[in-house]
């Protein structure tokens, strides 16, 4: 009863600060209006500040909840409008910081003894705070430098009761506010308390830095702050301190390091995405280090993304078909990677899209930005009701991040060339292309999207059949000859495939220069070559052999 009461109050303060920025309307017509909508009135803030503006505000006066609520909002680019998108992407996750005494108490809830025990040395002075949690530099008995995260005591049961209200309050708008079912309130907050669930959570946190470290050991250009696993918990985690600068250090630096440092930190984000499939996904300049040897140390991995081997092949098939200004596989690779019903129409996207990529041909291609090609695919998807996986969401806001960092160290580093190798070998591993360098890639592209999406469109034929029915005739002669000719037809032409397979799969090869090669021409592409040439010989003489061309 006492909750049920905390709960009608912060509802009705949610209401006062919705009233006060200009939201009264949604409070009388949610159903919660009444005595509450009746309270008071806009502020004077609210008349002359944009709506934009005071949806920000609006969730800044909320408190921490709202504000990452806020920050997960930001990546909607498919449901909110733009300048409400670049307003909540200024939500600043800062708070002051708690006392040193509160730090230790959770620490001593967690393992059941001090700090002093279990440190050889504990900094009191904060390295930084936030809403969740709060860092701290300490030692370990052994004199390795580590840095401490803590989480912000009572903030568990701050964000389960503001979520308990969030889930009310997106019922009652889909309920008396029609037109709010297009952006789906309650799968927006489902969609948040996973989020908010798995970041409250440092164990989660510490695997994920620990995935990430597997993923690239051996790698001598990444370093990544061990985990110490005997001292982290759900509120505690401990992990070793880097010593090394942040990337945002060098933005002003001159020479060649600069160029360097761009390429590397682009090749391991494409790396992350094209070859792992788990990216490091809030890439700020006080996330990364550049360590004294060269190598990019990775912080924070409280925010990772992860993408399938389809969502990868969507994603090279989508950037090989831009390059090649493919405007068929541009859409085709788009809609795939979104949810779209059978009333999209296909000609009318295609059209808008190519308007932009038309606009988007002019401009040199070491301008290029994959991050603004998503930016506006979504924005104009958004007039043809198509959502998009917020994966994909992810994605397009890290490689925000990331090309800002890249093109802060080298304004005329070339996005576009760095990322073709890794789309092509993405491909060729699922795959194999072909012949000419642009038709190899069409090719490619044309096959893998026809056997992948071969499984739904017999699903669709099933269903067609079974709804509208089949009326088929048929007349046949000589029936018991028929078995061995197909029998014999198939298995020539699955010879010829494979043929096929080998001369695109060569011809790649050669164009991309993978593996090894005697005097540049790749040994692999060329093994190819002569296989396919000698199989094909011995086809066509079976066939010629058979008396039937």
């Amino acid at each position: 009863m006492k909750d049920a009461f905390k709960n009608i109050a912060r509802i009705e303060e949610i209401a006062s600060v919705l009233i006060r920025h200009g939201f009264g309307h949604l409070v009388e017509r949610s159903g919660i209006g009444g005595r509450i909508a009746r309270r008071g009135k806009a502020g004077g803030e609210a008349k002359f500040a944009t709506r934009a503006e005071r949806v920000r505000k609006t969730l800044e006066e909320l408190g921490p909840t709202f504000v990452k609520f806020g920050q997960v909002l930001s990546l909607r680019s498919d449901l909110l409008p733009d300048d409400v998108i670049i307003e909540l992407r200024k939500l600043q996750d800062t708070v002051p910081p708690f006392p040193v005494k509160e730090v230790k108490s959770v620490i001593m809830e967690e393992f059941g003894r001090p700090a002093e025990e279990l440190y050889g040395s504990f900094n009191e002075e904060p390295l930084a705070a936030a809403s969740i949690g709060q860092v701290h530099r300490a030692a370990l008995k052994d004199g390795t430098q580590v840095a401490v995260k803590v989480r912000r005591p009572g903030i568990e049961a701050v964000i389960k009761r503001d979520l308990d209200i969030m889930r009310t309050l997106a019922r009652l708008f889909e309920k008396y506010i029609p037109e709010s079912r297009y952006y789906d309130p309650a799968g927006l907050v489902d969609e948040f308390e996973k989020t908010i669930t798995r970041e409250l959570d440092f164990v989660i946190e510490g695997r994920n830095g620990e995935r990430f470290q597997e993923d690239f050991r051996g790698d001598e250009r990444v370093h990544v702050p061990a985990v110490i696993g005997d001292l982290t918990k759900r509120r505690v985690l401990t992990a070793e301190f880097s010593s090394g600068k942040k990337v945002s250090d060098f933005f002003g630096e001159g020479g060649t390091r600069r160029h360097d440092l761009a390429r590397r930190i682009n090749d391991l984000y494409l790396a992350q995405i094209f070859e792992h499939g788990f990216f490091h996904a809030d890439p700020h300049p006080g996330n990364i280090f550049v360590m004294e040897d060269g190598s990019i140390c990775f912080h924070d991995f409280g925010i990772v993304g992860e993408i399938d081997e389809r969502m990868k092949e969507n994603l090279a098939d989508l950037f090989l078909a831009f390059v090649d200004k493919d405007m068929d596989g541009i859409v085709d690779s788009y809609l795939n990677m979104g949810a779209i019903s059978e009333d999209t129409d296909r000609n009318a996207f295609k059209n808008d899209i190519g308007d932009f990529i038309n606009a988007y041909y002019r401009l040199p291609m070491k301008e290029f930005s994959f991050a603004e090609v998503m930016r506006n695919m979504i924005d104009i998807g958004k007039k043809y009701h198509i959502k998009v996986k917020r994966e994909l969401l992810l994605l397009g806001k890290t490689f925000m991040g990331v090309e800002s960092i890249v093109r802060n160290l080298d304004p005329d580093f070339n996005l576009a060339e760095n990322i073709r190798p890794f789309a092509a070998r993405l491909m060729l591993r699922e795959l194999m292309p072909s012949m000419s360098k642009k038709d190899v890639y069409r090719a490619m592209r044309t096959i893998n999207r026809f056997s992948r999406d071969l499984p739904e469109n017999l699903t669709r034929l099933a269903k067609n059949l079974g709804e509208k029915g089949l009326e088929l005739k048929l007349r046949h002669e000589k029936l018991e000859d028929l078995e061995a000719h197909i029998d014999k037809a198939s298995n020539r032409l699955s010879f010829s495939l494979i043929i096929a397979a080998i001369i695109i799969g060569s011809s790649i090869i050669m164009q991309v220069h993978i593996g090894p090669s005697y005097d540049g021409i790749p040994i692999i592409g060329f093994s190819g070559y002569i296989i396919a040439l000698l199989l094909g010989f011995w086809l066509v003489w079976s066939i010629f052999r058979s008396g039937k061309l």
